[in-house]
């Protein structure tokens, strides 16, 4: 009679475990002795604008020199101080930011990206001015 009493209980807890187990979706099991290692996203952003100072010009601007923005015809509206802008995705925290008017003006400057990520271009008295800011600047 105990046999018999053993028996039927475990075959009543294989039946939980075979249905509970179907229950649960497939999924990885989890390794206990080695922690999963998440990719971790280094990709920051770099914001450049182009503000006063510009009148029909054509305009590169490199990022470790390599060219991330070229256009012709740039041209600051004088009511908001506004020429254009490009945001350019970095992965290091410090770069080299090249920027060019065709004929004209070139500036470089070290940025870091952590920092100040947002870097406003301004032509001057003639001069070409970079200016780095860990905040946005409002346009006029």
């Amino acid at each position: 009679m105990i046999s018999l009493l053993l028996v039927r209980h475990l075959i009543i807890l294989l039946a939980i475990l075979a249905i509970g187990s179907t229950c649960v979706p497939d999924r990885p099991q989890a390794d206990f002795l080695t922690p999963y290692h998440y990719q971790a996203s280094t990709t920051m952003r770099l914001f450049i604008k182009l503000r006063d100072g510009f009148s029909n010009n054509t305009v590169t601007v490199e990022v470790n020199e390599q060219e991330v923005y070229r256009k012709s015809g740039v041209t600051t509206d004088l009511t908001i101080s506004f020429a254009d802008a490009v945001e350019v995705p970095v992965e290091e925290s410090t770069v080299k930011l090249k920027v060019a008017v065709e004929g004209g003006q070139t500036q470089t400057k070290e940025i870091r990206v952590q920092e100040t990520p947002f870097v406003d271009v301004w032509i001057v008295g003639g001069k070409m001015e970079l200016r780095a800011s860990k905040e946005d600047m409002p346009m006029l």
